[in-house]
């Protein structure tokens, strides 16, 4: 697998090439568009770290598409930086399911960061960034979005005044000695039976809302 950017005077382009037909969906799930064999993604030519960025996807882009590294260990590097800098953050995805206690191995990280502290993460990881951190006056499903590779693992880094812990109640988790904020796992439940047709991963949560007790509700909030 190659990966590459280039650019115009317009674009700045990420490119992926000669990919094995097995991360064809993971490159996909980034977002990426495929033509004639070969993956692009396009921002405007007008991003900040373009050195940065260019040497990091040359460099891990594809042990990033191939998630070659331990979700565990790059969250727990992840949820270092952000303790020590006092970042708002939550985990949202499957790693929340995850961390929850759901039967579900992540392939990538999403993280949901209080709009106050978006920028703060992309300077804390710089040395991790993969794609820009960008705000997208609200053209694209989320306001604020970045992408950084720990070590293998992706990580999706959004933000939304919607978003923020006082516009939502998330669950408090105690993983791996961190106190760690996730996305309440009915509500996960409820956007994956609505929209993501997930069946392998409904099962799972079912499975263990059943094993613990937890009965679905028919409050329209959860949705």
């Amino acid at each position: 697998m190659d990966c590459y950017c280039t650019e115009n005077e317009e674009k700045f382009i990420y490119c992926v090439e000669n990919a094995e037909e097995k991360y064809v969906q993971n490159i996909e799930h980034a977002w990426f568009k495929r033509e004639n064999g070969k993956f692009t993604k396009e921002y405007p030519n007008n991003i900040e770290h373009k050195d940065i960025i260019k040497n990091n996807f040359v460099k891990y882009g594809e042990s990033m598409f191939k998630s070659e590294g331990n979700w565990k260990h790059s969250l727990k590097i992840f949820a270092e930086k952000c303790c020590q800098e006092k970042i708002k953050w939550y985990v949202f995805g499957s790693a929340s399911e995850t961390i929850i206690g759901v039967d579900i191995e992540p392939f990538d990280l999403d993280i949901i960061i209080h709009v106050d502290h978006f920028y703060k993460v992309e300077k804390l990881f710089l040395e991790y960034l993969m794609e820009p951190f960008v705000d997208n006056k609200k053209t694209w499903v989320v306001q604020y979005f970045g992408r950084i590779c720990i070590d293998g693992i992706m990580i999706d880094v959004v933000a939304e005044e919607k978003l923020n812990e006082e516009n939502n109640e998330y669950q408090n988790i105690s993983w791996e000695n961190y106190e760690i904020k996730v996305y309440p796992l009915l509500k996960r439940y409820y956007i994956e039976k609505e929209g993501k047709n997930r069946k392998e991963r409904i099962e799972k949560i079912e499975e263990y809302m059943k094993k613990n007790g937890i009965k679905l509700g028919v409050d329209n909030n959860m949705h």
